[in-house]
């Protein structure tokens, strides 16, 4: 989808995860599945009145010469840039999954087919900039990043000090970078330091001063054919959603299961969504989950200590001092210890990349990531149902073991007064 020079907002892949096979059992109790559906952007934003702070991850395929991120910013001498841990962010994506639970079947049936860092100073090009109607506001090493924030009032100057510093930029974005110059913005422009591979890309954080509800969806409308998958984590004081695109739920009554035919809930959710989407001309952004999640939480399973598929604290498990943790103490320090998390997907086509994203305060009220299936077609007889149901095949459903051990008693005392009958007549 993005070749080369990606401009814009540009995050790693999620992870698709790997649906749990369903095992027999007494009955057939699936637990829920998470529902990690694979985008091409990955956000986490914390957002408070006091700052904003940007979590992006990047995927890039191509020459490290060839790689660009540029970002539009208010006020670019107060914005910090900072290397990141992708632990954050995938603790952050684990934690608000949606999570779906397949419905269980009756006693005895059980389907067979599978579910499923610190800036360092660097040698400076601020010099390079007095003469070009470009300002350097400052330059640094970030990781293997050269980051560099620009302030301009000529976007043609503009261009012309990116692509003379190695910064690579299609003519597709001559126009976008056009747009937010009108708007006195300033950029930060990111890419690899020539001594660095492609294997070294690393997350970054971006703070920002005081509240900022937009993305710049512009940027990414540049680097794209048709259409961009978006994936966004809000931290925030409340639940938020979308100012200025339609705004969506998957309810349980969108999800389908059919025991003659079982699917996998990641795919049943993607359905839903994409369902949804098209209804609404491919400018809507689906909240997944929307709940109070605690630094705790993030914090726990940053190192380890839970349990990856129920997220229930592991007893005993001693928490190290790793710098990863950094993260959210940073996310969370507007907050305390807990914040509301608002996750939001969009897939939108280039087309609806026509205005940036504002974020705003939502009356929805809580979402809660758990989903069931509120159609369920083509379920099985229960074999405990039957009058004529042989009592030891359903011996393992719940009430079902006392009554067959009363009976079992009720026939071994019978039996014992039968055979005192028969030693009497015998005499």
């Amino acid at each position: 989808m993005i070749r080369r020079a990606m401009p814009g907002l540009m995050l790693l892949l999620g992870a698709l995860a790997a649906p749990t096979a369903a095992e027999a059992c007494g009955g057939c109790f699936n637990p829920p599945t998470a529902v990690q559906v694979v985008t091409d952007h990955r956000m986490v934003l914390s957002l408070s009145r006091d700052r904003t702070i940007l979590w992006d991850q990047f995927q890039y395929s191509g020459r490290p010469e060839d790689f660009s991120w540029i970002l539009p910013i208010q006020n670019g001498g107060s914005v910090v840039v900072e290397e990141a841990d992708n632990l954050f962010l995938t603790a952050v994506d684990a934690l608000t999954a949606p999570l779906v639970t397949r419905p269980t079947a009756p006693s005895g049936f059980c389907p067979t087919s599978g579910f499923g860092g610190f800036a360092s100073s660097s040698p400076s090009i601020a010099d390079r900039g007095g003469e070009s109607g470009v300002t350097v506001i400052n330059d640094r090493v970030v990781g293997p990043y050269q980051v560099v924030t620009l302030a301009a009032t000529d976007p043609m100057a503009l261009r012309t000090w990116l692509t003379s510093n190695g910064y690579a930029i299609p003519a597709a974005v001559s126009p976008v970078i056009d747009h937010y110059v009108s708007q006195r913005m300033d950029f930060i422009a990111v890419r690899l330091r020539p001594s660095e591979g492609v294997t070294r890309m690393k997350p970054l954080r971006v703070i920002m001063p005081g509240y900022v509800p937009t993305l710049p969806l512009r940027m990414i409308a540049a680097g794209v054919a048709d259409k961009v998958g978006l994936s966004l984590v809000v931290l925030s004081d409340g639940r938020v959603e979308a100012q200025n695109f339609t705004n969506a739920e998957v309810r349980d009554a969108d999800l389908t299961y059919d025991f003659s035919n079982p699917t996998n809930p990641a795919t049943d959710f993607l359905n839903a969504f994409n369902r949804i989407n098209a209804a609404n001309a491919g400018r809507a952004w689906v909240t997944e989950s929307a709940t109070q999640l605690y630094q705790t939480q993030i914090d726990s399973l940053m190192t380890n200590c839970f349990d990856p598929n129920t997220f229930a604290p592991i007893s005993n498990c001693t928490q190290d001092s790793r710098v990863g943790t950094l993260d959210s103490r940073v996310a969370y320090q507007s907050f305390g210890s807990a914040a509301y998390a608002t996750r939001m997907r969009a897939d939108l086509a280039a087309t609806a990349l026509d205005r940036d994203l504002v974020l705003a305060a939502s009356d929805r009220g809580a979402r809660a990531r758990n989903y069931n299936y509120g159609n369920v077609r083509n379920t099985p007889p229960d074999p405990c149902a039957s009058p004529h149901s042989d009592f030891q095949g359903c011996s393992a459903r719940g009430g079902n073991d006392s009554t067959a051990a009363s009976l079992c008693v009720a026939l071994g005392l019978i039996a014992a007064r039968a055979a005192r009958r028969r030693r009497s007549s015998d005499r």
